[in-house]
């Protein structure tokens, strides 16, 4: 059951909860699929962990490589995230973790995540999409595949545009190289092979990761709050 924090009362949540989750998503292109899949995602893979509560999720967040998409400056983005994580811990005194299910946010997110450890506040980042590459989704067709099966999996449909074939964005370890969605994209075949089953095991494999995480924190804690 997904124990979501708006729903619940203050004293409820230091009884329910080893931590509290922030998921976060993007609203931006994602061809054929919805523009806010990110959210949906990281929301799924939070709602997955019974021992957390599951705070209201972050839409909007750092997506420059898409031309169609709501990008928050830098500048903004990171003060806000700063200070929203700070209050969390200090009304509620157990870990803030962002679940991050857009790519392009994950580095900003990194460095919100020790910045605030730094102040102080008990934080940590599952990076979704990390875990997913671990899976062996370690090329940009592969995660196009995994996004699709992820769509199929929370309820939508996916259409197959057969009409445009786009190249893969280079992805090399250890090495960044800018891109841009206009450039670069799912090939029809990496889209049409997508399949449900696939979508629903990679959020229990997401899901059991982020359980492993709040485990870890409360094992570095001695179980206290």
């Amino acid at each position: 059951m997904c124990i979501k924090l708006a729903d619940v009362s203050a004293s409820e949540v230091k009884k329910l909860a080893k931590a509290v989750l922030v998921p976060v998503g993007s609203l931006e292109d994602h061809g054929p699929l919805p523009l806010g899949l990110d959210t949906k995602i990281a929301e799924a893979v939070a709602c997955k962990c019974e021992e957390a509560v599951v705070a209201p999720s972050i839409n909007y967040s750092f997506s420059p490589e898409h031309p169609f998409s709501v990008t928050v400056p830098l500048p903004t983005l990171s003060a806000f995230l700063l200070e929203v994580t700070s209050q969390l811990y200090n009304l509620f005194s157990v870990p803030v973790i962002f679940v991050v299910a857009h790519k392009g946010a994950a580095p900003v997110m990194e460095a919100v995540t020790m910045e605030a450890y730094k102040r102080g506040v008990r934080t940590a980042l599952l990076d979704v999409w990390g875990v997913i590459e671990s899976l062996g989704y370690d090329d940009f067709q592969k995660l196009c595949r995994a996004e699709a099966s992820l769509a199929l999996a929370l309820g939508y449909s996916v259409v197959v545009r057969k009409s445009k074939r786009y190249k893969s964005p280079p992805m090399k370890k250890g090495v960044l190289i800018p891109w841009h969605s206009g450039e670069y994209g799912c090939s029809p075949e990496s889209v049409s092979e997508a399949r449900k089953e696939e979508g629903l095991r990679i959020i229990e494999e997401v899901a059991e990761a982020l359980r492993g995480l709040v485990r870890g924190l409360e094992d570095l804690s001695g179980g206290g709050r």
